[in-house]
C-alpha cells in the first residue's frame, strides 16, 4: 500500500479484523451494521502510523455520537492547554480563533474569556446545533479549503487554529493543511493535537485503532505532512489525556521562524519507539491481551459472577469487537453520555445504560473500556457507596483493581 503523507510504500503491523464503525450505536438490538476492515500500516520513510481503509466521512459523522464528556480530567487538560498557550503566546487577548472539530464547544467556551472571538467548525449536524443553542457558534461543516476560504471571506483569516483530536480523522491531511494555510493569519499558528504514535505503541493501545483515527501521527510524519503543505513545526507538548497526546504548534514556513528546542528533544526519544522491533511487539500484545482478557472472563463467569463495561466509547468497541465480547458475557455497557443511553454497542449489541443504573445495581467487576479515565469513574462509583465492584484495566498490561 501507500502513505498517504509521502506517497512512499507501507507494510502492515497489526490486522484487527473486520468490525463495524466505532461510534455507530444502534437503536435497537436487532438492527444490522456492517463491518470493515480495520488494518494498521506503517511508512518507514515519514514514520507514519496509517489505517489501510478510510470510509467515506459521511459514513462516521453525518450522525454522531461522540459528545465531549464532562469530566475532571478534561477540565484540568482544558487548563493546562490554555495555560501553555498562552504562556507561549499562542493565544492572546487579541486572538481570533478558529476551532476545527470543536464538538459541542467545551474547549472555545473555556478559552473565550481570554480572546478576541471564537468560531467553531465540526461536520455532526446534531452536534453542531447542540454547541449553537449552547451559544457556541458553530458552522456545521467538514473542513476544507473550500470551507475556509468562506470563514476567511465572513470572518477573516485566523490568528489560531486549533484541531483537537481530528486531524487523524480525514484521509487526506493535506485537504486539512491547505485550508489551515489558507486561513491563517500571516503570523499565526496552528495547534493539532492528536494521540501519540508514541504513546500507542509503547502502551500497547490497540483500542485506540478505529475507523475513525485514519493516522497515529509522529513528529515525523507531521513535519512532513506540514512541510508538503508550506508549514513548519516549531514547537510541541506531550499530555496524558485520551492515553498520551501530543499537540503540534506550527507557523508560515516562510516567515523562518525559531524551531525551539522542544522538537529536536523529544524527536530523538520518538525515533528509539517507532522502529519495526517495536512495531512487532505491538502487534504481539495485541495477540496476548486477547487470549488474557478472554480467559479472564471466562474465569469469571464460570464463579457465576457478572461483568459491566464502563465507558460506551470508541476505543472500547475496538477492544470488544477484537477480543469477541459481547452481550452474552457483558451484561451491560455504563455511560454518562445522554445520547447513548437506550441504545447499543455497535457488533457486541451491549445495552447501554445510565451511571445512576450501573451504581444502584452493581456488577461483580467493570470491565475499564473508558480506562483513560480510571482513576476518575473508581473515585465516583467508591463515592457512590459501592466498595465492593472490582475494576478489569486492560491497558498497558492486564490487571484487576480492587
Amino acid at each position: 500500500m501507500t502513505c498517504r503523507i509521502c506517497n512512499n510504500s507501507t507494510y502492515m503491523v497489526l490486522d484487527l479484523g473486520s468490525t463495524p464503525p466505532a461510534n455507530s450505536f444502534l437503536s435497537s438490538i436487532e438492527d444490522k451494521i456492517e463491518n470493515f476492515p480495520l488494518v494498521l500500516e506503517y511508512c518507514s520513510s515519514c514514520s507514519n502510523l496509517q489505517l489501510r481503509d478510510c470510509l467515506d466521512s459521511d459514513k462516521l459523522y453525518k450522525n454522531y455520537y461522540y459528545v465531549t464528556p464532562k469530566s475532571q480530567t478534561l477540565d484540568s487538560h482544558y487548563s493546562f492547554f490554555t495555560n501553555f498557550l498562552l504562556a507561549k503566546n499562542y493565544l492572546n487577548s487579541e486572538s481570533s480563533v478558529v476551532e476545527v472539530g470543536s464538538n459541542i464547544g467545551d474547549f472555545l467556551q473555556h478559552i473565550k474569556p481570554y480572546v478576541r472571538s471564537i468560531i467553531g467548525i465540526d461536520p455532526a449536524e446534531n452536534i453542531a446545533a447542540k454547541a449553537n443553542s449552547l451559544g457556541i457558534e458553530t458552522i456545521c461543516d467538514f473542513f476544507s479549503t473550500a470551507a475556509a476560504d468562506n470563514i476567511k471571506k465572513k470572518y477573516g483569516s485566523a490568528d489560531t487554529i486549533i484541531a483537537r483530536h481530528c486531524f487523524a480523522h480525514n484521509a487526506s491531511p493535506h485537504d486539512l493543511l491547505q485550508g489551515v494555510k489558507l486561513l491563517m493569519a500571516p503570523d499565526g499558528h496552528v495547534i493539532i493535537e492528536n494521540a501519540y504514535a508514541v504513546n500507542t505503541i509503547e502502551g500497547n493501545e490497540i483500542d485506540q485503532i478505529y475507523h475513525e483515527h485514519m493516522f497515529y501521527y509522529s513528529i515525523q510524519s507531521m513535519s512532513k505532512a506540514l512541510e508538503l503543505n508550506g508549514l513548519v513545526l516549531v514547537d510541541l507538548f506531550i499530555s496524558q489525556v485520551h492515553g498520551g497526546s501530543i499537540s503540534f504548534v506550527a507557523t508560515h514556513a516562510e516567515n523562518n521562524p525559531t524551531v525551539l528546542d522542544s522538537v529536536a528533544d523529544y524527536l530523538s526519544y520518538e525515533k528509539t519507539v517507532l522502529t519495526k522491533s517495536k512495531l512487532l511487539d505491538f502487534a504481539s500484545s495485541a495477540s496476548k491481551i486477547k487470549i488474557e482478557l478472554n480467559a479472564l472472563v471466562k474465569n469469571i463467569l464460570n464463579e457465576g459472577k457478572t461483568i459491566y463495561s464502563y465507558g460506551a466509547t470508541a476505543k472500547g468497541n475496538t477492544l470488544l469487537n477484537f477480543i469477541g465480547l459481547n452481550n452474552e458475557s457483558i451484561t451491560y455497557c455504563v455511560d454518562s453520555t445522554e445520547i447513548k443511553q437506550g441504545k447499543f454497542l455497535p457488533g457486541s449489541k451491549i445495552k447501554i445504560i445510565n451511571e445512576e443504573e450501573g451504581l444502584n445495581n452493581p456488577p461483580d467487576y467493570f470491565l475499564l473500556t473508558a480506562w483513560n479515565y480510571r482513576d476518575e469513574i473508581i473515585s465516583k462509583t467508591r463515592e457512590s457507596g459501592n466498595y465492593s465492584s472490582a475494576f478489569i484495566v486492560p491497558f498497558p498490561e492486564l490487571k484487576i483493581m480492587r
